[in-house]
């Protein structure tokens, strides 16, 4: 099991469909949240220069007590973002640290907001290159977009977090099941900064969800229908063929793990990961 921890709008609406899979211990921390079990309210600030000075409310420990070995924490640079680092110090000690951090589309980020996704982005990659975090996920939402196609206004951001929270779970499933057949190998350790998409295996297209500059490592999982595995001869050649073609550099890891499912086509995710601080697209 794994903890989950969405700190705001953002972040907790992701944390929302990841509730749907019993796999995950879901906490959600934003403005104006009722205390529960498995949500925390924080006190408005006008900026998220606030929100960093300012202590956290009480209670906010006994929260966060009982959080599994593993943690994802997601968020977003809305001025609640602010508290990301106090919150993280409160449970690094108690729990193996990723973080997802999702980049707005160019167009919302003015003013305060700007400043802040530039802090984050820069921030959080530099703690997980220096292994206070495990790992560090960035998310583009313009290419989230790009991928999820046209969807009518009312149903775009619940699109988004259902693309991205069944994409981060399936990937979860397949790196914690026995495979059919796998070429995967221990992780590079200093390949920390990473992120995740989708694999058109048909036509060998990834659909990445950030443009990640330079990826050490790739990682393929294939999820493949029990009749074809077990009919296909092709199957084995083509998805060599696929690493083959998308090898980026020769000093590319890439691996393949094949697991069996009971769907009825093959479904396919790519992660990658990078030894280097990506940089921001002007």
């Amino acid at each position: 099991m794994q903890t989950v921890i969405g700190l705001g709008k953002a972040g907790c609406n992701i944390v929302d469909h990841l509730s749907r899979y019993p796999q995950y211990q879901i906490k959600k921390i934003d403005v104006g949240l009722k205390k529960t079990k498995t949500t925390f309210g924080l006190k408005r600030q006008d900026g998220s220069e606030l929100y960093e000075k300012s202590n956290m409310p009480k209670g906010i420990n006994n929260f966060l007590e009982g959080v599994m070995p593993e943690t994802l924490f997601i968020t977003s640079c809305g001025a609640v973002s602010g508290a990301s680092l106090k919150i993280l110090q409160k449970i690094h000690k108690k729990t193996k640290i990723q973080v997802m951090y999702i980049l707005p589309q160019k167009d919302d980020l003015v003013g305060e907001k700007l400043l802040q996704n530039n802090l984050l982005f820069n921030v959080f990659q530099e703690y997980a290159r220096s292994g206070l975090f495990d790992r560090v996920f960035l998310l583009d939402n313009s290419r989230l977009s790009d991928i999820m196609g046209p969807v009518p206004i009312m149903k775009y951001w619940d699109s988004i977090n259902n693309l991205v929270s069944t994409t981060y779970h399936m990937l979860n499933v397949f790196q914690n099941t026995q495979p059919v057949i796998t070429t995967n190998t221990k992780r590079i350790d200093t390949a920390r900064v990473s992120t995740i998409g989708l694999l058109d295996s048909q036509n060998n297209q990834e659909k990445m969800f950030f443009n990640l500059d330079i990826p050490r490592e790739k990682s393929y999982y294939y999820g493949v229908p029990k009749k074809q595995l077990e009919e296909d001869p092709n199957l084995m050649e083509v998805i060599r063929e696929n690493l083959k073609s998308n090898i980026e550099h020769d000093k590319m890891k890439t691996t393949y793990s094949v697991h069996s499912t009971d769907y009825n086509e093959v479904i396919s995710y790519c992660e990658k990961s990078s030894t280097l601080i990506q940089q921001l697209a002007v």
